[in-house]
């Protein structure tokens, strides 16, 4: 049986639509449009000249009642994470269409889905409705843990998948010009500029009583040859958080505290909390994340990434991770 995300998928719907506007369900939810939403949707598409259109949609409520609003983002040219989410049902431009998948050479499984919006991407626009169009009601059976869904990146047994993902990520970033490889790098200057110190572990935070002070005391007790401080955005926790974090920076200066309640504009998300971090005048040449609920597996590492950094020039250091329950036992996927 053949994948709802396979090239050969996309290939079939762009022979079987002619001339008419196609409709691509994203997912097995039952999806059921509303105040005429199929025929916004197309509209849309027509008016416009996007290659694709998507919209807000409906879900239930959880414990009953009136279905809510599913709002989602606009999507910008520059984003081409695989998972980004585009709600149950999306509109596509066939003639569009068909141009993108005349020129798919690959048999993609899982990703050929994800290398046809990148395609329409580079012929038209992405247009986002913002009005809920349709709702969508998961079906009867049993879906995947919430623990493991997020987790399927780092599952073994996604390997294919994310092989597959990558080329078409890379093969998008190469028809752009957007494609860096190691010839075109220049090595950055590392000791250019003046920092207060070294490195800095940045900790965006909230509401994670349970395991900021762990994730906290663990970058404070790494053994460096140099400098560094800790940098916690605490994004208006509620549930004890500041106070947890307050008690350590009382003892500890190294622990610098960013608080985003006095802003009267809505929280910042993640990465508005990370932007808060780098520009800091606390923050040190090199930036290092660490989430909230995480904590370092050996007292090196932040020399490790640190030294990485300095040996390669790189403009980005990762490392892998294992995920463990509290007692620090390993967790599936491994």
């Amino acid at each position: 049986m053949k994948s709802r995300f396979s090239t050969k998928t996309m290939k079939d719907l762009a022979a079987q639509a002619g001339r008419s506007p196609i409709f691509i369900h994203l997912s097995d939810d039952d999806v059921t449009f509303v105040n005429g939403g199929d025929h916004r949707l197309l509209s849309v598409l027509a008016e416009t000249g996007a290659a694709m259109v998507y919209s807000d949609f409906l879900t239930p409520a959880d414990g009953g009642g009136d279905p809510v609003p599913h709002r989602l983002i606009d999507c910008q040219l520059g984003a081409i994470r695989d998972d980004f989410d585009f709600g149950r049902v999306v509109a596509v431009n066939p003639a569009m269409m068909r141009r993108a998948v005349e020129d798919m050479t690959d048999d993609f499984e899982a990703a050929g889905w994800y290398d046809l919006r990148l395609r329409l991407s580079r012929l038209g626009r992405i247009v986002h409705i913002l009005e809920t169009l349709y709702q969508a009601s998961p079906k009867a059976s049993v879906s995947a843990d919430e623990g493991e869904e997020q987790f399927r990146y780092v599952d073994p047994r996604n390997r294919s998948s994310q092989i597959e993902m990558e080329k078409a990520a890379t093969a998008h970033l190469k028809a752009l010009g957007a494609l860096v490889t190691p010839a075109g790098i220049t090595r950055p200057d590392l000791d250019e500029g003046s920092f207060p110190t070294e490195a800095s572990v940045i900790i965006p935070v909230r509401n994670r009583h349970r395991t900021i002070a762990d994730a906290v005391r663990s970058a404070l007790a790494q053994q460096t040859s140099f400098p560094f401080n800790v940098i916690v955005i605490d994004n208006r926790s509620t549930d004890g958080t500041s106070e947890i974090l307050a008690e350590i920076a009382a003892s500890d200066p190294r622990l610098k505290i960013i608080s985003t309640a006095p802003a009267p504009a809505p929280a910042p998300g993640i990465g508005g909390c990370w932007n808060l971090g780098i520009n800091s005048p606390d923050c040190g040449r090199f930036a290092v994340q660490l989430d909230s609920d995480d904590i370092y597996s050996r007292p090196d590492t932040l020399e490790m990434i640190v030294g990485k950094f300095r040996e390669t020039g790189a403009a980005m250091v990762i490392g892998s991770y294992m995920l463990t329950d509290f007692e620090g036992n390993p967790l599936p996927p491994d």
